[in-house]
């Protein structure tokens, strides 16, 4: 049975995903380089144990690509990161933060 889902996000470099993260407390878990440039890295939320995975390669997919988080207090942790949530038509309360790859991430909470 599947227990977990864990997103891989294709950046430039991991310190694209690691910057843009960071601010909503994501750090670095580790990082595997291979040695032929292209790093392959896992975030986390300690917290709350959730993980991300980033990875230099094309193989492993083509940006950009949205991922949404799911939070419980969404106004503290946007003041956290120095933004205001706002109300959507659909029923959430959400910010958005990018990265310089164009890689959007979506942290919202139902109204």
């Amino acid at each position: 049975m599947i227990t977990t889902v864990v997103p891989v996000v294709p950046v430039t470099k991991l310190d694209v995903i690691f910057e843009a993260l960071k601010p909503v407390g994501f750090i670095e878990q580790w990082v595997h380089d291979p040695g032929q440039g292209l790093k392959y890295g896992s975030l986390i939320e300690p917290e709350s144990g959730l993980e991300l995975h980033a990875s230099e390669s094309r193989g492993d997919g083509h940006g950009p690509v949205v991922v949404y988080f799911y939070v419980d207090n969404i106004d503290a942790l946007a003041a956290r990161v120095g933004v205001k949530a706002e109300d959507q038509t659909w029923g959430t309360r959400e910010f958005w933060l990018r990265d310089v790859d164009g890689n959007t991430y979506r942290f919202g909470q139902q109204l």
